[in-house]
């Protein structure tokens, strides 16, 4: 584990991450990771990633079909599929790390469904409250606190606030500049581990690049 988190710089987090379930420390590493690199990201983004992952659980394969969207929206087709690219790649970062996760625990099939996703989404860019995304459910209402609050810590310590898209700027202005937000970032402070495993960080921080429109 401290392997994967010195990779990811998050050894900070060690601690916090520990408390959490073993199927969402994988989730809450790669969000911090995207958040830090990828300034367009708001606060609303991390509330329906969080909330589907949790809503994930308790449904069926039945259910998952049978959900209704109002319409697409094509940023939150792009956030999903960032997601899941960097789910993939995660699973390179954990081999080479030793396993210290199940492969299991990050299969994008527990903790992600690209339905629920954009169900959340919609509901978030609408102002839902939290209550309402996690479909008032208490234990998962604490989960969803527990593990906003640990990315967020996380992304403070590197610089990094995640704020409301209602705080933004005009969207077009902030978007045309996101590219170079996530490339010119500095890369994670410098360790021996860092530098073994850098192809596997090059390739997520190449990823982050791609989001120049969200």
């Amino acid at each position: 584990m401290d392997t994967l988190l010195a990779c990811l710089d998050l050894s900070s987090s060690r601690e916090e991450l520990q408390a959490v379930e073993s199927r969402f420390q994988a989730l809450c590493c790669l969000l911090t990771y995207l958040f830090v690199q990828v300034d367009t990201l708001s606060l609303e983004d991390l509330h329906a990633f969080i909330a589907q992952a949790l809503c994930l659980q308790g449904k069926s394969l039945g259910q998952l079909m049978d959900l209704q969207l109002e319409h697409v929206d094509p940023r939150a087709v792009q956030l999903g599929s960032l997601l899941v690219r960097g789910l993939s790649m995660l699973v390179l970062v954990n081999s080479a790390c030793g396993f210290p996760w199940s492969s299991s625990d990050f299969m994008p099939w527990n903790v992600f469904d690209g339905k629920l996703f954009h169900e959340k989404y919609l509901q978030s860019e609408r102002g839902y409250t939290a209550e309402v995304l996690v479909e008032q459910d208490r234990s998962r209402l604490t989960r969803f606190h527990d593990l906003k609050s640990i990315v967020c810590k996380a992304c403070v310590r590197e610089d990094r606030r995640i704020v409301s898209r209602q705080h933004w700027r005009p969207h077009h202005s902030v978007a045309v500049q996101a590219g170079d937000a996530a490339s010119n970032r500095p890369a994670p402070r410098g360790s021996a581990v860092r530098g073994v495993l850098q192809p596997w960080t090059q390739a997520l921080r190449a990823l982050t690049r791609q989001t120049v429109c969200l």
